[in-house]
């Protein structure tokens, strides 16, 4: 009654028009990342929130960053040289939301504190997103470790997204090609896409070359510490996706992916010119190059079964190598000149199953989901420091052993309808196993044994249709984060002494959410509230002095909340009151609060409040967006070592041209009002008044704009 099947989606689609086809898909939305199952968002007890390749050509969006800043509780970190770090789902961040890509799941953010090295989950190239899903709370009852926060999901296009028919022979090309006056950067995408027979193959390619991303006009253009503008710099980033699904017979589908992505980022760093930390490192000559990549390599093989046991079967296996590879160089009187070579990877193994089965128990419909994941992981770091004026090199220290990785999981899931698919419930269960053995080298020379530890979660969710119109929704649900290696092992004795700690166990959380959801023909809606616990926080504590040094500990020590709500909606004003046709509106608001238990201070990685309001037109051959960002001050800190962070008001303006039917032009103009505004995670942490570096250097662009144009034919 409720629920609309796959089936007829694709019979819509098929046989009605491209602004109706739209308009169905906005209203009928299909999600995986909440069962790991395509359904109906309307039957998922949770809040889900997706970007569509749609929405990220209508915003022009050039990285991950953009594409998520209109998304109410998420935000992307990072930018400059290293690039995104990570994401933040109401509150939580870093490795404590994990990131998949086509259910591979990417390598965890490190980043050891000196600013030669860093490696994080980034190397993603946004053209061959068909989407990017945001699975908001735990989720390791499905995902297992570092969901403890959630699960974002990218899912690369297959050759079904870009052929244009259903069966028979095809074939699909495309030309996109792009300019951000903000990086400079010129991009080009070229897609093919082809059926004949059984055999569908999809093959895209991107070369971007572009310069570093500017911050505020009004940034200092000096050498130095005091430098507000960005550091010059060239980059150059190349990207190939390759796909082949062969369908072998009624029963049996094979596939194949190769992913490649390359970046490089030679970055001349003005900043550190004339920068000292003593009268013996002051620094001169100081520029990098910086090369990110990732190898990805699977096969899957989707199996349709009809026993008793399941009806289908999916499974695959892929290898992964990311790697990132810094050369730093400087000059320093007490080194001369030298380079810092700082090579991280992480080769993994990676195998998934999954199997489903529809089923009925006494007269009740139940949708079984259960499977298997092993992934093993070899991390490895190679630090050289090469002295040029000695002529003498040597290993440089890593603050972290390399590792041996291994996880493994089990999970179950039942979804069951009652009262004629009115009442929708889920519960699910899973068990997962963690290992991390590390090795002791030139570069890391403590030996330590191996930490393991185990975890059971489990979530329960209702979903209840009031009527055709609204739903009801809720869900407790559990999550757990292993120990990473930078947890387990770090090490360092500078400035001061952090020890490691390999007996650290893995951080726990519990989340209740509720909420409401409307869909009618002229508008949806959903307004969710949730609670959030988490436990066993690791963090770092002052525990003594040695000698002049500080002595910092890492323990699993704090508890935190984090509570809030969110409403998101889209309304088709044309039909809801008569107004020209094509018109619409959407709105997103997001509030957070939360603290540490402990202190009761407040957390310094939840967001302010953030409003989002958008006024577009929508019509087949133009349209246009009016989009308005609003964000509050940032002044509740977890310490008073930070700078508030003042609010602001952002506008953006976007707008397309479809002269003919596959050919799209569109073009942006953002920051309309020049605002200069900081993002608050750029500066946690952060003291105005002590901080080496200029705060300019952290602000984000001033007024910018962008073109694309896109040809599928």
């Amino acid at each position: 009654m409720y629920k609309r099947s796959l089936l007829s989606a694709s019979i819509v689609f098929a046989l009605t028009s491209t602004a109706y086809a739209q308009e169905y898909a906005l209203f009928d939305e299909v999600v995986v990342s909440a069962t790991r199952t395509e359904q109906n968002k309307e039957d998922v007890s949770s809040s889900i929130e997706t970007v569509s390749s749609s929405d990220i050509s209508k915003t022009l969006s050039t990285d991950v960053k953009q594409a998520l800043k209109y998304t109410p509780g998420v935000n992307a970190q990072g930018s400059g040289r290293f690039g995104i770090s990570g994401f933040n789902i109401r509150g939580m961040e870093n490795s404590r939301v994990k990131v998949m890509v086509d259910d591979v799941q990417q390598p965890v953010p490190y980043n050891p504190g000196a600013t030669e090295q860093r490696k994080y989950p980034n190397n993603i190239e946004i053209d061959t997103l068909q989407a990017i899903e945001i699975n908001k709370g735990p989720s390791s009852t499905l995902y297992g470790s570092d969901a403890l926060g959630g699960v974002v999901l990218f899912r690369t296009k297959n050759p079904e997204d870009v052929l244009v028919t259903t069966d028979g022979d095809e074939h699909r090309f495309g030309i996109k090609s792009s300019y951000a006056s903000t990086n400079e950067e010129f991009k080009n995408t070229l897609t093919w896409a082809m059926r004949k027979g059984e055999l569908e193959t999809l093959l895209m390619a991107t070369y971007a070359n572009g310069h570093e991303t500017q911050t505020h006009g009004t940034g200092l253009e000096v050498e130095g510490p005091d430098r507000g503008a960005a550091n010059p710099a060239d980059s150059e980033l190349g990207n190939l996706l390759g796909k082949m699904f062969y369908q072998a017979s009624d029963f049996h589908r094979f596939g194949v992916t190769v992913e490649y992505y390359n970046k490089q980022y030679n970055e001349d760093e003005l900043n550190h010119h004339g920068y000292s930390m003593a009268p013996t490192l002051t620094y001169t000559e100081n520029f990098n190059k910086d090369t990110n990549e990732r190898l990805r390599v699977g096969f899957e093989h989707e199996w349709l079964l009809a026993t008793a046991i399941a009806d289908k079967l999916d499974w695959s296996i892929n290898y992964q190598d990311s790697s990132s590879l810094s050369k730093n160089y400087d000059t320093t009187p007490l080194y001369g000149k030298r380079m810092r070579e700082r090579d991280s990877g992480d080769k993994s193994i990676q195998f998934n199953a999954k199997a489903s089965k529809l089923a009925e128990f006494a007269s009740t419909p139940h949708e079984l989901t259960f499977g298997a994941n092993y992934v093993s992981t070899i991390f490895n770091l190679e630090n050289t420091d090469y002295k040029f004026d000695q002529g003498t090199s040597g290993p440089g220290s890593s603050g972290v052993p390399d590792a041996d990785l291994l996880q493994w999981g089990v999970f179950l899931q039942d979804q069951v309808y009652f009262l004629d698919e009115a009442l929708v419930m889920t519960a699910g269960v899973r068990y997962d196993s963690f290992s991390a053995n590390p090795k002791a080298d030139e570069g890391y020379k403590t030996a330590y044994d191996k930490n393991e530890d185990t975890a059971l979660t489990g979530k329960l969710g209702v979903v209840y249709h009031l009527n055709d119109n609204l739903s009801v929704f809720g869900q407790i649900s559990q999550g757990f984060k292993a120990p990473t290696v930078y947890d387990l092992y770090y090490f360092y004795d500078q400035g001061a002494i952090i020890d490691a700690n390999p007996d650290l166990k893995s951080e726990k959380s519990i989340s209740y959410e509720a909420g409401l959801r409307g869909q009618y023909d002229s508008a949806i809606f959903e307004l969710t509230t949730f609670f959030s616990d988490y436990k066993d926080f690791i963090v770092k504590e002052k525990t003594g002095r040695q000698g002049n040094k500080d002595v910092i500990s890492k323990k699993n020590l704090d508890e935190v909340e984090i509570y809030g709500a969110e409403l998101s909606s889209t309304t088709l004003m044309d039909k809801a009151f008569n107004a020209p046709q094509g018109v619409y509106t959407r709105l997103a608001i997001a509030y957070a609060d939360g603290e540490d238990k402990k202190t009761r201070n407040a957390l310094d990685s939840v967001a302010p409040l953030t409003a989002d309001f958008g006024i577009g037109l929508n019509r087949a051959t133009y349209g246009a967006l009016a989009n308005v960002k609003m964000v509050a001050r940032k002044s509740d800190w977890n310490s008073d070592t930070n700078v508030d962070v003042a609010g602001y008001t952002l506008v953006d303006l976007t707008a397309y041209y479809r002269p003919m039917h596959d050919l799209t032009l569109r073009a942006g103009l953002f920051n309309a009002f020049d605002k200069k505004y900081w993002l608050f995670d750029d500066l946690s942490g952060r003291d105005a008044t002590g901080e080496t570096f200029s705060i300019d250097s952290k602000s984000q662009p001033g007024r910018n704009w962008g073109v694309s144009l896109d040809y599928q034919f």
